[in-house]
């Protein structure tokens, strides 16, 4: 059954893809009622981007920052609506294309449902920094590593979508246990998280 290809891709491809699906999902709005996130809110992410995006030329350090922020952001929504397309779509290429979605081949489709990510590690980076790397188990066919962690005790979680199997976190409360999680994103829209484990950041 096909489904939205959510693609990671350079950053000019990036931003194509976006502009595709804001226009297609604008233009067709009596099909896609309630998206998640509302349209607004990706036009206001997408505009964000391509402002940081060229920003981000002048190799500014700061402003290359502020452009992987951005960019990590814009990955979020593409990601979610491509969930939201998949669940009104239920596989109908001419609805996910009516969408600005590129439908996954017959041949990806193959691949089925996405494994479970396994050895999830967390490792201190330096003590005193605030920072933890992330490691888990690279996957052939994922597009991307989405990794979610959250103070230990509390409900919401905090994701961040990345390209390698390897990831560091930063800004974290030095002395503070989080709980960490992850999963592959392939063609299979759906996560299959990690097993849950704590560390403490120090």
């Amino acid at each position: 059954m096909a489904k939205p290809n959510f693609k990671s891709t350079d950053a000019a491809g990036m931003l194509r893809y976006a502009e595709s699906i804001l226009l297609k999902m604008t233009q067709n709005v009596d099909l896609f009622a309630n998206p998640v996130p509302d349209l607004p809110t990706f036009e206001s992410l997408l505009n964000t981007y391509r402002d940081a995006y060229a920003e981000a030329n002048f190799r500014d350090k700061r402003a290359v920052i502020i452009k992987g922020k951005a960019g990590r952001e814009l990955q979020e929504a593409i990601y979610r609506l491509s969930q939201y397309v998949d669940s009104i779509a239920k596989g109908d290429t001419e609805l996910i294309v009516a969408a600005g979605f590129i439908p996954s081949s017959p041949s990806t489709n193959r691949i089925g449902r996405t494994p479970q990510a396994e050895n999830l590690r967390i490792e201190n980076v330096q003590v005193g920094t605030g920072k933890l790397r992330a490691r888990v188990k690279a996957w052939k066919h994922a597009r991307l590593y989405r990794y979610e962690y959250r103070v230990k005790g509390t409900e919401e979680w905090t994701s961040i979508l990345h390209t390698k199997s390897v990831l560091e976190i930063r800004d974290l409360e030095m002395m503070q246990f989080y709980e960490f999680r992850a999963t592959y994103i392939g063609t299979d829209t759906e996560p299959n998280y990690s097993d849950i484990i704590t560390a403490i950041a120090v």
